[in-house]
């Protein structure tokens, strides 16, 4: 295992390092909110292309500027394989045009135990965690991290996951859940139900999303991602949540009838 190269530079992101930053850069200065780097445990950030997605994505890293983790643990769910737990990538870095990001080896190392890891074949060409490396690039250089793949549906493994997580990192360390909302509803069926979606996350119940992804009434292809970070945020006591920003990709598309929903959380110690 050494270095992961960047499967879907040019395609969700910029391929070109200069026109990538300053886009990335772009997306975080623009959003319209105060940081606050000392309150965040965790966020909820989308990952499509960032055309799509990036100006959303912006909002969570803006409210966490100035913040300097000693790590980043990188949650997702994989798009093309099923597998039992989590595959964690322990070993190398992961590849952007902005450089590469080293793994916390000895982190990702415990983590990938508590997992009973499978190989790390899935992260090969998965965009959910890539997707997000250049906001964590652009707003903290290049940090170490531990990607961490679900491959199933949100269980209770998952939310003892979390906890095990919120025993093993500090203060200083960040959390980010990757996932998008609902996919190709019309917009005004998208809201509704992504509006749902998020509010359940607001009520801080790991069992009841979960419950809810399993029957289709709330809408996350990163679903796991997120109930994992919840049960981390809960260990760690940080319970003042934030919806930052949500948006379909009809603000760029012009298309109303088949949109994307994108959201940003932020889980946050009280001060």
């Amino acid at each position: 295992m050494a270095i992961r190269k960047a499967a879907v530079a040019g395609q969700f992101y910029p391929a070109n390092s200069a026109s990538l930053r300053e886009t990335v850069e772009a997306y975080i200065s623009e959003a319209d909110l105060e940081p606050a780097a000392d309150r965040v445990a965790a966020l909820i950030a989308p990952h499509a292309g960032h055309q799509y997605s990036g100006a959303c994505a912006g909002y969570a890293f803006a409210r966490c500027k100035g913040k300097r983790p000693k790590r980043v643990v990188l949650l997702g769910r994989s798009h093309h394989a099923h597998f039992e737990r989590a595959s964690v990538y322990t070993e190398g870095g992961f590849e952007t045009p902005l450089g590469v990001m080293p793994i916390d080896e000895p982190i990702a190392k415990a983590v990938s135990a508590e997992c009973a890891s499978p190989p790390s074949e899935p992260h090969r060409m998965e965009h959910a965690l890539e997707v997000l490396l250049p906001f964590l690039q652009v707003s903290f250089g290049n940090v170490p991290i531990v990607p961490v793949l679900f491959g199933s549906d949100p269980a209770v493994w998952h939310v003892r996951i979390g906890e095990t997580l919120a025993s093993m990192l500090g203060d200083s360390d960040l959390v980010v859940a990757s996932t998008d909302l609902s996919h190709f509803l019309d917009e005004d069926r998208a809201n509704r139900l992504d509006q749902a979606s998020l509010s359940e996350v607001l009520r801080k119940s790991c069992a009841s999303l979960s419950e809810g992804l399993a029957s289709g009434q709330f809408l996350m292809c990163g679903g796991t991602a997120v109930v994992v970070a919840m049960a981390y945020a809960l260990a760690r006591d940080a319970r003042e949540w934030r919806l930052l920003d949500y948006r379909t990709s009809a603000a760029v598309s012009g298309d109303y009838s088949r949109v994307v929903g994108y959201g940003a959380i932020s889980m946050e110690w009280e001060i």
